[in-house]
């Protein structure tokens, strides 16, 4: 089980009613997107803090959860901020580049911190809900909120090959680290290569494993959720 997964099934108000806390994860989404800084703020330390509290996680394992999507909010932040121009008092740390220069365009810099905060407080509404919501809850919400069947279903699949992939890869990483396989950097690329396709391969596994197991229960093309 992922720990994330385990939190859901064990936090204080796993007996709410899945409605309900759908219904505030989406009025956390709405404050999140709102045009006020300030509530932008508030509803980030609030609701982290409540999530802390609730699900009894210690606030270093919740803030490594947020390791694999600050990345793309960077990313995303860049994409805003760098740009060209012919004018070098537009940019913050500008690089000449022939006639023109590179740099941070200062006009762009509060946008891109309002993104930020934007980003940030819907990925920690989102992780209150995906922390305190077993994933049977959720699939009786997009049940009851009229979903498409095969929708719920390619989601169910998504999770369920989530947990494969996940474990496979902690097997295999567990394995390589016991053998003094990221010592070094031509080691961590070498080690990384293998990762990479022995998860693929393990991922075709077992979804072959699970296609004969669904051949064997007579599986007509539709799950009963």
């Amino acid at each position: 089980m992922l720990s994330i997964d385990k939190y859901a099934y064990e936090n204080r108000i796993v007996d709410w009613s899945p409605k309900l806390k759908a219904l505030l994860w989406l009025a956390g989404i709405v404050l999140a997107f709102q045009p006020l800084l300030w509530l932008k703020a508030v509803v980030l330390v609030v609701v982290a803090i409540i999530t802390i509290y609730v699900t009894k996680v210690s606030v270093k394992r919740y803030i490594s959860w947020f390791y694999a999507i600050i990345p793309f909010v960077l990313l995303s932040i860049i994409g805003i901020v760098v740009t060209i121009s012919s004018q070098k008092s537009t940019l913050i740390w500008p690089i000449k580049l022939g006639s023109v220069y590179l740099g941070m365009a200062k006009v762009m810099m509060p946008r891109a911190g309002r993104m930020a905060l934007q980003c940030m407080a819907a990925i920690v509404c989102t992780y209150w809900f995906a922390l305190t919501t077993p994933f049977t809850q959720i699939l009786q919400v997009l049940k009851a909120a009229h979903f498409p069947r095969m929708m719920i279903e390619v989601t169910m699949l998504m999770y369920r090959f989530i947990f494969i992939f996940v474990d496979a890869f902690e097997q295999i990483h567990r394995a390589q680290k016991l053998r003094f396989g990221y010592d070094s950097f031509s080691l961590m690329i070498h080690s990384s290569g293998i990762l990479a396709k022995m998860l693929f391969e393990q991922v075709i596994i077992n979804y072959e494993m699970m296609t004969k197991a669904l051949d064997a229960k007579l599986y007509d093309g539709e799950f009963y959720i």
